[in-house]
């Protein structure tokens, strides 16, 4: 069949889950963690410990449904582009024009094209006139580019200036093409596959933020330990001092971050 094979995906729950994993998450759970070992150990108890625990855990599951949200939004974004694409082919089979359904094409079909059509396949220019295609989609070219039915020596993929590729249209002009290659086997198939294989990474933000994320816990663990250290031996109050310092690494700790990133990041990707 000519068509690309559906992406796999993680199961939900892994996906919800994975939004825990990232450093700051972590960071903020264990403020969280703290936070309720302040309340738990302070005498009187101090209840806005305890809401503080609980808030920052309210920031850290708010953060990780914007995010599983973002990420579904984008995948119904792509379904969305996908649909845009025409599913249909006109070609000449036994002597007549027939539309079809582009999952439908084999090589060796001959396909009428015409300004305005995407192309669903790759194919051999043998009829052109005054054809331009549109080939952003498969080299980045903004501009349309010419397309002829002559022999072009020494081209290969998408260089061969008498071959039409899947994933592009033409934008002007008409002609007849014969495919030579469907689905995976095209140029925008081997595209596909190259990015299927490829490992996901995180994006220079998410690394950024990973790296502030240690500094910031590392400047935490050490101020708090400074200065349980300072006033335990100032004062000889251990349990005192153990609670103050928590309160200050937790303090240290921007907990209103990763919801506003999250939140901005939602708005600017809705905005494109």
């Amino acid at each position: 069949a000519n068509q690309l094979p559906a992406p796999r995906r993680r199961p939900v729950l892994a996906e919800f889950g994975a939004q825990f994993a990232n450093m700051f998450a972590v960071v903020l759970i264990v403020a969280a963690g703290i936070t309720f070992v302040a309340y738990a150990f302070s005498t009187p108890r101090d209840s806005a410990n305890l809401v503080l625990a609980i808030g920052i855990l309210g920031v850290v599951l708010l953060n990780a449904v914007i995010g599983f949200a973002q990420e579904h939004a984008a995948e119904r974004t792509a379904e969305a582009l996908q649909a845009l694409v025409p599913a249909t082919a006109r070609v000449i089979r036994d002597g007549e024009l027939t539309e079809i359904p582009a999952v439908d094409l084999v090589p060796g079909d001959l396909v009428m094209l015409d300004a305005g059509d995407a192309i669903s396949a790759d194919c051999r220019l043998i009829d052109a006139h005054d054809l331009l295609v549109e080939m952003a989609a498969l080299t980045g070219e903004s501009r349309p580019t010419p397309r002829i039915c002559d022999a072009v020596p020494q081209a290969q993929g998408a260089d061969a200036r008498n071959c039409v590729f899947m994933g592009t249209s033409v934008v002007n002009g008409s002609g007849r093409a014969v495919v030579f290659a469907t689905g995976l086997a095209t140029e925008f198939g081997r595209i596909y596959r190259l990015t299927a294989e490829m490992p996901s990474e995180d994006s220079p933000l998410q690394r950024e933020v990973t790296v502030m994320a240690r500094r910031v816990a590392a400047v935490a663990i050490a101020a708090g330990m400074g200065l349980f250290a300072i006033r335990a031996l100032a004062s000889n109050d251990v349990v005192g001092s153990f609670v103050f310092a928590l309160g200050v690494m937790v303090a240290l700790v921007p907990e209103g971050l990763p919801a506003t990133m999250s939140v901005s990041l939602a708005v600017a990707v809705r905005r494109m």
